[in-house]
Parts: structure tokens; sequence; C-alpha cells
């Protein structure tokens, strides 16, 4: 190894260890919980003066009829300060208010209030995608489902 190529390692910053599972491209992009209509309706919600509140999040959950062992078992998880816990609570019990806000048009907030909430249909990518294709092709026997 050459002087210069020493100088250069020893000035190249070290790379940031991170325990995330989240790859970096998509950290910025979900760290502050989104830009959609229910994103938006969440970070209302949820948001205190110090920041995003679990028991409000965990309580608008409930109002909107989340399973209670659903929503206790993500409140456990993120009360005992599990790894990954927030992020899994956030991501999995925003996914199940998705589906009820795409159903019914609207979500209820802390105040009991129906909230209109426009959410676009999931589009199917990757694997998900050749599955369907594939069953299509097939004439449809075992098809997937659709969201």
């Amino acid at each position: 190894m050459t002087d210069e190529n020493q100088a250069a390692e020893a000035e190249a910053p070290a790379k940031k260890e991170t325990k995330s599972i989240v790859p970096s491209r998509y950290a910025g992009k979900y760290k502050a919980g989104g830009s959609d209509e229910l994103a938006v309706f969440i970070k209302e919600q949820a948001t205190g003066k110090d920041g995003f509140e679990w028991p409000a999040f965990f309580q608008l959950a409930r109002k909107n009829g989340l399973p209670e062992e659903k929503v206790a078992h993500y409140e456990g998880q993120v009360a005992s300060k599990r790894h990954g816990a927030e992020g899994r609570a956030r991501m999995t019990l925003r996914n199940m208010l998705a589906t009820i806000a795409r159903k019914n048009g609207s979500l209820v907030g802390l105040n009991d209030e129906a909230v209109s909430i426009t959410l676009a249909k999931p589009v199917l990518s990757g694997a998900a995608a050749a599955a369907k294709d594939a069953a299509s092709a097939a004439g449809g026997e075992g098809a997937a489902s659709q969201f």
C-alpha cells in the first residue's frame, strides 16, 4: 500500500453502523411518517408538544376498530422498548388503518369525528405482480387475491 492510499483511508469517514433493517435509501423517506392523507391524519392525531405520542396512536387504532389483541401486542412491545418495536408498530397499525380508510373512505379521529381519507389502491410489483400474472396466464386457478 502506498503512502497516498494509507492517507486516503485514514481521512475517509468510517461507515455509520446502524441496527435498522430499513435500507438507508428509504430511511429518510419514512422517518417523518410519510406525507399521504393517512400519514397527515395520524400526525395530526398523535403528535403532541413532545413529538409522537404512542398512547394517542394506540387509542386512535382502537377507535377505528383494529383488533384489541393486535393493538395490545404492539403497545406492549413499544412499552418494553423492544428493538425496532416503534417502527413495526407504526408501520403495521398504519397499514391496518389504511385498509379501513380504503374500505370506508374515512377514519374516526380522537374527537370521535369522521375524517375523510382517500388512499390509492396499492400497486403490485416484484414477486407479487409476477405471481398474479402467472396465475392469470394459468386461467385464474390459484390466482392471487386482489387487495
